[in-house]
């Protein structure tokens, strides 16, 4: 067999690689069948690793695929040169959490990296893409780590948007400090960086931070229902019953509020008709009639285990609802003359219904 080491000669026969690749990655994963869904990303990694071992064969890499160690960057080297970076996503979205941009356990000698993407949510998927096309934005845990988008339009990389390459600025000898620069210049009156020291779950948030009054009319109502499910005690009379929202605000929104309290209560005292009934309450509970039916669509979609950290317990029953609802009903205490925090909630759907 006849060894091309020409790089660009190569590309076309490591491009086949990776289609034959990924044919021989859905067809294990097909074998599979329900157990597909439940594989987590070494395992993924693992698949493809010996797919790409037995699309090798009979070609100019055959014996010179490596399966990197866990920690290296790529997790796959084809003949020192190319480099596959294997991820994958439960959801429905062709969009993840990436790589740190310090590249810091990069093997030297690869020169060409392609994002091999499995999506795992409606029906299984594979992409692969030239990994800095795919790579549309930067966000921070630890470190600041890339965000994946295997849609993106060409063009609108966070390289392209930054006016640097990816080769440059890999090689710089501090990049942090480039990308800061590059988010300062993008600040509005009211904005800050915020940079985070220490690993929060494996979530990544822009390191731009603004005033709630400066989110989106949609996030501003996002985070109002979810605040109303995710922490009971708001609907309460506790004097630190937003401090657990604010915090929330911080590490999902990139937002503060000066005046938090107001979101929920601004106008105070209000009557609302519940069930042929007027009752004067809190103005929170105004929120919670209104937006009952979104409450219910929220609960559905929360992450269980968020919804147990939140409402610290070590369980959570199903419908979930009815769990929210005895929750709030500890909350309100004697403030609804008569009627309890989930009467008020049951009425809002049948409102929506009308």
């Amino acid at each position: 067999m006849i060894v091309i080491d020409d790089p660009n000669i190569l590309q076309e026969s490591f491009l086949r690689l990776l289609e034959n690749t990924k044919t021989h990655t859905l067809d294990e994963l097909v074998a599979l069948g329900g157990k597909a869904k439940k594989l987590n990303g070494d395992e993924f990694e693992n698949i493809v690793y010996n797919s790409s071992l037995t699309a090798s064969k009979k070609t100019e890499f055959e014996g010179h695929v490596i399966h990197t160690g866990p920690h290296a960057f790529p997790d796959i080297i084809a003949k020192k040169y190319f480099g596959i970076e294997v991820k994958m996503t439960t959801g429905d979205k062709w969009v993840s959490t990436g790589n740190s941009i310090l590249e810091s356990t990069r093997v030297d000698e690869v020169e060409k990296i392609y994002m091999f993407f499995g999506k795992f949510g409606g029906g299984i998927d594979i992409r692969y893409r030239n990994y800095q096309d795919c790579l549309y934005d930067i966000g921070v845990t630890h470190s600041p780590r890339y965000k994946i988008d295997m849609d993106l339009v060409e063009g609108n990389s966070i390289f392209d948007k930054m006016g640097v390459s990816y080769e440059e600025l890999r090689k710089e000898n501090n990049p942090i400090n480039k990308i800061k620069d590059y988010y300062r210049n993008q600040l509005k009156d009211g904005e800050e960086l915020w940079w985070i020291d220490a690993q929060v779950e494996d979530k990544t948030v822009s390191p731009i931070i603004k005033p709630f009054r400066l989110l989106s009319r949609e996030d501003q109502k996002n985070f109002i229902t979810e605040a109303m499910i995710l922490f009971p005690e708001i609907f309460g009379k506790s004097v630190t019953k937003y401090e657990r929202p604010a915090a929330y605000l911080i590490t999902k929104y990139n937002s503060v509020s000066s005046s938090l309290r107001d979101i929920f209560t601004a106008g105070g005292q209000v009557e609302l008709s519940v069930m042929g009934k007027k009752v004067i309450v809190p103005r929170i509970f105004a929120h919670l009639l209104e937006e009952a039916k979104n409450i219910q669509r929220k609960i559905a979609e929360l992450n269980v285990n968020d919804l147990a950290y939140y409402w610290r317990t070590q369980r959570i029953d199903e419908p979930r609802v009815d769990q929210w609802k005895q929750l709030v009903n500890q909350e309100t205490g004697g403030q609804l003359d008569g009627l309890t925090a989930s009467s008020i909630y049951e009425w809002g759907l049948k409102e929506d219904e009308k």
